[in-house]
């Protein structure tokens, strides 16, 4: 019996001993074809983890960095989301699609810096074929823009977005946020403003459609309910300028007397008189501006074009460096410095605004020549 024991002890000893037959893992492409069943089957949760482990194999399947991305958008997985709409632009700079993604779940993540450089990338692109896709983009964008208190730009967005598509809620209710001049997204409206900024978001919206009469009706509305508030009558003002020049500056004026501070309104009515060789209002209402948003660009702009037009140049010239600096990258205060560089006889500074400015507006409009 000992013997036997010691005999059946060794073979046990030599069995633990002798190493495991190891079991092959599988292959990317066993992985990635389960992933894609995974995700037609809709178990997504599993679909998510072969995908996973599939781009571990092949970190530049770009098949696969969308549909794990997309996944995890879906799942509310944004960190995760960013990471793979990112690396999906890196393989593939020249298409929209992933930079529009990226932008989107930065937005969700509330890194709006970096949401702006993703979605301003797509758009320099021309956004994905995909019309519900590049809604989303552009929506975004202009939600973005409203983050960063760049209000005007937002707008511009939305209207480009309302006349090539349609009118939706989601753009009345940011229409009515820019309007407001509140950086707000959708959710973050307080419960006491949310009846304004539909109502005033539906007014906008009814002019981006370019329906006069419903614009009309409907601000009236909004300035029936609200006729004190400065935001209101800027926005109205501002449409009643393409319709009746002489009833927007009275609404603008409005502002002003509800708001001295409105930075907007305070510009427009310097541009106003501007336009219409009334210089000396038109400086009154600069200097105000540049007095009370010293550091907004777009103050120092108008003042300067109010000092050029006065022949106030060297003045002017100053007022435009400054703009330059708060605000590289705008290609208007590149325009404005070399022009009045031009006419001082500043050739060579004025060479060098101009190539500025045109290189700017080439990013920021790739359509321009």
């Amino acid at each position: 019996m000992i013997a036997i024991a010691a005999a059946l002890l060794m073979q046990a000893t030599t069995a633990s001993s002798a190493p495991a037959v190891p079991h092959a893992a599988p292959s990317f492409e066993v992985l990635s074809r389960q992933a894609v069943e995974a995700r037609d089957g809709k178990r997504l949760a599993e679909a998510l983890t072969l995908f996973r482990k599939a781009l571990q194999l092949k970190p530049d399947w770009v098949e696969g960095l969308w549909e794990a991305g997309s996944i995890e958008y879906d799942q509310d997985q944004y960190k995760e989301c960013s990471a793979d709409f990112r690396k999906l632009a890196a393989l593939t700079p020249g298409q929209a699609p992933g930079w529009t993604m990226a932008g989107v779940c930065e937005y969700q993540l509330r890194d709006y810096d970096a949401a702006l450089k993703s979605l301003l990338r797509a758009e320099q692109l021309g956004f994905p074929e995909a019309a519900e896709l590049a809604r989303a983009g552009r929506l975004h964008l202009a939600l973005v823009l409203i983050k960063l208190n760049r209000f005007e730009d937002a707008i511009v967005k939305l209207v480009q977005l309302t006349r090539d598509d349609k009118k939706t809620p989601e753009i009345v209710v940011a229409s009515g946020i820019a309007g407001l001049r509140e950086p707000w997204t959708p959710p973050e409206v307080p419960e006491s403003e949310r009846d304004k900024v539909f109502k005033l978001g539906d007014a906008m919206a009814a002019v981006m459609e370019q329906n006069a009469q419903e614009a009309l009706e409907k601000f009236a509305i909004v300035l029936r309910d609200y006729p004190n508030d400065a935001n209101v009558h800027f926005r109205y003002g501002a449409y009643l300028m393409q319709e009746d020049p002489e009833r927007g500056i009275q609404e603008i004026g409005k502002t002003i007397e509800l708001q001295p501070d409105h930075i907007p309104a305070l510009v427009s009515l310097a541009n106003i008189y501007l336009k219409r060789d009334q210089t000396p209002l038109a400086r009154q209402y600069a200097e105000k501006a540049v007095q009370v948003a010293p550091g907004d660009f777009a103050t120092h702009v108008t003042l300067g074009r109010v000092l050029r037009e006065t022949d106030h140049d060297a003045d002017a010239v100053r007022e435009f460096q400054t703009a330059v600096r708060l605000a590289p990258g705008s290609p208007e205060a590149h325009y404005d410095l070399a022009a009045t560089y031009a006419k001082l006889g500043r050739n060579a500074d004025a060479a060098r605004e101009r190539e500025e400015f045109r290189r700017l507006r080439k990013i920021t409009d790739p359509n321009q020549p």
